[in-house]
């Protein structure tokens, strides 16, 4: 593992994908498709990362990913906290090789202004649904300490818009669950109640499973989107076109797949098994944040 590799491990307790050697260099020659992504000539394409507008100084590291049947390439990440651990954290894809199916993340631990100023970025998707459990529980015993963490897993697009999102968190105790929530985004471009770009829900489940230490909360969801490759030319022009490969299918389909477990302990771990394939995905990126709350 990579120097860089190994103190963004250190940083989030990442034990997802497999790393590989260190970053590329940024100052390899290709070509600019917005200001926001950049097609390299060695195969990568760059995505200019959100951190850098909000000051936050984050790792980079990279990870191998794994093609499915259809061959399209996806990676997973699996990281942890313990009990006392409070610090919001954004882990975002800045480079992305389909040939080699390889990524380059950058993990930074963010302040609350930080938080916040990253979130006025990120232009909002539309809200979908929003599920969550009736009422909260009632605790066990009332010296128990109550543990929080949510993890929010984005798919943006060559212009920073979030395309589709989804938010995940759930509340507990040393003894017992308190309360669960998940919430669905995905971007409407809509004028006069005219929706010229679209991304819906396709399908989702959802589930809360005991174990012998802790509980989890799971949820999937299948977002699409009919038109995409005609959005991001629209948006990019002839060179986003180019870089699509130039399609003949239009649609993209999103996929969020997240876990978040809580321990008696009050550790937490988190999990996304997320993917994208489709006409124009890889001018897509993906983003990661987590805190020790429950933002619902």
């Amino acid at each position: 593992m990579s120097i860089a590799a190994t103190a963004a491990c250190a940083l989030l307790g990442a034990v997802g994908p497999q790393a590989v050697a260190d970053p590329a260099p940024n100052s390899t020659e290709g070509q600019s498709v917005t200001p926001n992504i950049k097609v390299r000539d060695d195969g990568w394409i760059e995505y200019k990362p959100l951190l850098d507008k909000v000051g936050a100084e984050g790792t980079k590291f990279r990870a191998k990913g794994t093609r499915n049947a259809g061959g399209d390439c996806k990676v997973s990440r699996t990281s942890s906290a313990s009990a006392g651990a409070k610090q919001a954290t954004y882990t975002e894809e800045v480079a992305y090789n389909p040939a080699k199916c390889e990524f380059e993340f950058l993990a930074a631990k963010l302040t609350p202004e930080q938080l916040s100023t990253l979130r006025s970025l990120k232009k909002s998707a539309g809200g979908d649904e929003f599920k969550s459990s009736s009422d909260s529980k009632t605790k066990s015993a009332a010296l128990d300490a109550t543990y929080a963490r949510h993890l929010k897993t984005s798919w943006i697009d060559p212009i920073n818009i979030t395309i589709s999102s989804q938010d995940v968190g759930l509340e507990w105790t040393n003894s017992d669950w308190s309360r669960w929530a998940y919430k669905r985004d995905s971007f409407k471009g809509c004028i006069g109640g005219v929706c010229l770009d679209e991304t819906y829900i396709v399908s989702g489940s959802d589930g809360l499973e005991t174990l012998s230490d802790g509980w989890r909360k799971t949820a999937n969801v299948h977002f699409r989107n009919d038109s995409f490759a005609l959005w991001v030319v629209a948006i990019v022009g002839p060179a986003g076109w180019a870089a699509c490969g130039f399609p003949t299918d239009n649609t993209a389909d999103f996929h969020h797949q997240d876990k978040v477990t809580g321990f008696k302990s009050g550790a937490s771990e988190w999990s996304w098994d997320d993917s994208k394939s489709g006409a124009c995905t890889n001018l897509v990126h993906h983003g990661e944040q987590t805190g020790a709350s429950y933002p619902f």
